[in-house]
């Protein structure tokens, strides 16, 4: 079952795509901005679409935007507009509220569990494996759980299955055709998601 990417009851902002009555963003003690409930959002609704300009990678600048691209394919990445509002303002944790689902090639943000008013939405960064190139490492956790890795890496093998995983549901649907240098359209319709997906991600990450 799809739904249309709208709500008459209130604003739509950029990448969000629930109205503002359910988010707002807010400074975190010790992680910058972050965006917060506010009003309860239950598990599996789509809450953000990653959009932005498409552009080559080796077109992407080397400096703090470089921490806001998304993957598309291997050839294109998504740079969102950072003086707008949107999901990628969602601060990194390693027991998240929020996960990731492909679509069509778009990254969207959705409620991993029911959401309460005045929670913090977050989602794991899911990097790769650190590695000699990542020295000094910038990509220190700050969630404060008591779980906490201390680190947005994964480790070799989580990252391994994360990836088959990733990919095997990336293939159900087919990417949408992209301009170089132009935005990354809207879908019409989102989807909702699969019950299947979010079991698997909870049993794999064991959040």
């Amino acid at each position: 079952m799809l739904y249309e990417s709208s709500n008459k009851s209130g604003k739509v902002v950029f990448m969000f795509l629930l109205s503002d009555k359910y988010w707002e963003i807010k400074n975190t003690k010790n992680k910058g901005r972050g965006v917060f409930a506010k009003k309860d959002i239950l598990k599996g609704v789509v809450i953000g679409d990653y959009i932005g300009k498409v552009i080559h990678p080796q077109d992407a600048i080397i400096d703090e935007e470089n921490f806001y691209l998304m993957y598309y394919n291997d050839y294109a990445v998504i740079s969102p507009d950072l003086k707008k509002p949107g999901v990628h303002l969602l601060n990194h944790s390693c027991k998240p509220s929020s996960f990731l689902y492909t679509y069509k090639g778009h990254t969207l943000a959705f409620a991993l569990k029911k959401i309460s008013k005045g929670e913090e939405i977050t989602i794991p960064y899911l990097l790769s494996p650190k590695d000699d190139f990542c020295n000094p490492c910038l990509h220190i956790c700050k969630c404060g759980n008591l779980k906490c890795s201390g680190t947005m890496h994964l480790s070799k093998d989580i990252y391994e299955k994360w990836r088959k995983l990733s990919e095997k549901w990336a293939k159900k649907t087919k990417k949408e055709r992209i301009i170089f240098g132009k935005e990354l359209p809207k879908l019409k319709i989102y989807p909702q998601i699969p019950e299947e997906y979010i079991g698997e991600i909870k049993k794999l990450f064991i959040f």
